[in-house]
């Protein structure tokens, strides 16, 4: 466990929230919340019900060797070789210019299509999100398939469980939480993720790269906020993750399960699942709870090895606005950069579409093409929202500060 304390006087750690607390003292657990979505916009939650360490390390096990195996038995599960944002997708070039290189699996709730991709008398997202996983060959990975359900069932959990608790921590009706999130019919984006560390980016550009993540926002290191999830969870097995928190600067994230020798340089806490705040949840708060801005530093990854996360992103329902807890109807709000009236549903999936190229000019090129300038403003409206709250967060902890 870490020693990291609720309150700390200066924020050296990301505030941790025990589970156990809620049987324990429900009252300390809610307050834990407050404070660290409040005041820091992050959490760790200890001893995460149904991700213990001996789950994780299996998982990590399984994850490792899928993306450890031969490229033709990856490319076998391909993402473009189906409309839905589900399947394998190959490393980003080492001489793109971008801060990392990583490849991937995505996944969701596995379940038959409701329509033809292209059938428009459907939303966009009904058709974008609904669909079959895309699963690689069972006899090549027999462990992967099972140990992705028994994951997407803990994840699944725990998102809706802490949602409502998040919700009661503002001091609102729990239940108003089932509104957005459906138990039985949700729409899901998750994904396991394979950085490299720095060696595998071209040599030329090493250099420049690292200087990249020494400034605070950069559009080479992929700081982003998670807009339309209400949390996102996350397992990892090296150092990398970076947030802003407290003080309204970059502060690096533990990892949840060590699955190698040697000095991590950041906290390890086993059994933990990070949670970040998304975009929902900044315009269902009315911005007292912010979306974090966050990023993958790919210079922390020690040098030859690689970083596996496990990011988990359950949405909320996609039809009508976001109704902020306690009120009544949706209204325009700069503060969160919320718009009333806006396609939620198609935001999420231009989202999707524009991180995965191959996929979106094979199946959703049309799509993409007349939703994408809307899908951009809104982006960076939400992003500087987030951006200023965090300021505002940063300037209220300081001036707490000078006054003890």
């Amino acid at each position: 466990m870490s020693d990291a304390k609720s309150h700390p006087s200066s924020v050296k750690e990301i505030p941790t929230v025990d589970w156990l607390d809620l049987e324990n003292d429900r009252e300390k657990f809610l307050e834990g919340l407050r404070y660290a979505l409040a005041d820091c916009g992050f959490l760790i939650l200890a001893n995460a019900p149904g991700l213990e360490d001996e789950f994780q390390q299996e998982a990590f096990k399984q994850a490792r060797n899928f993306f450890d195996a031969p490229a033709d038995l990856k490319k076998a599960s391909a993402l473009q070789n189906d409309p839905y944002v589900r399947g394998y997708s190959e490393p980003t070039p080492s001489d793109s210019g971008f801060g990392q290189v990583v490849e991937s699996f995505q996944y969701g709730i596995d379940e038959e299509a409701l329509c033809a991709y292209d059938d428009e008398s459907f939303p966009l997202h009904e058709r974008f999100f609904r669909g079959p996983n895309t699963w690689p060959e069972p006899e090549n990975f027999p462990g992967f398939r099972p140990f992705l359900e028994g994951l997407n069932k803990a994840y699944h959990n725990i998102t809706l469980e802490l949602g409502a608790l998040i919700v009661e921590s503002l001091g609102e009706d729990p239940s108003e939480f089932s509104t957005y999130f459906n138990r039985n019919e949700p729409y899901l984006f998750a994904s396991l993720n394979h950085n490299f560390s720095l060696d595998a980016i071209a040599v030329d550009k090493q250099e420049t790269i690292e200087k990249e993540y020494e400034k605070f926002m950069s559009p080479v290191t992929g700081a982003h906020i998670d807009g339309p999830p209400f949390v996102a969870l996350l397992i990892n097995d090296r150092p990398g993750l970076q947030v802003v928190a407290g003080e309204g600067r970059w502060m690096n994230a533990p990892v949840t399960c060590r699955t190698a020798d040697g000095d991590y340089k950041v906290p390890v806490i086993p059994g933990s699942v990070i949670v970040n705040t998304g975009g929902a949840l900044m315009h269902l708060s009315e911005g007292r709870y912010s979306a974090t801005l966050h990023r993958v530093n790919t210079t922390m990854i020690p040098k030859g090895e690689t970083r596996v996360s496990m990011p988990y992103f359950l949405l909320p329902t996609m039809n009508g606005d976001l109704v902020p807890f306690g009120k009544s109807k949706a209204q325009d709000n700069d503060n969160v950069g919320y718009n009333a009236g806006r396609d939620r549903g198609a935001n999420s999936a231009v989202n999707l579409m524009r991180t995965y190229p191959k996929l979106r000019r094979r199946w959703w090129a049309k799509e993409f093409a007349a939703l994408k300038a809307a899908h951009q403003l809104e982006e960076r409206t939400e992003t500087l929202a987030a951006l200023k709250l965090a300021t505002e967060r940063g300037e209220r902890f300081k001036e707490s500060q000078d006054k003890k």
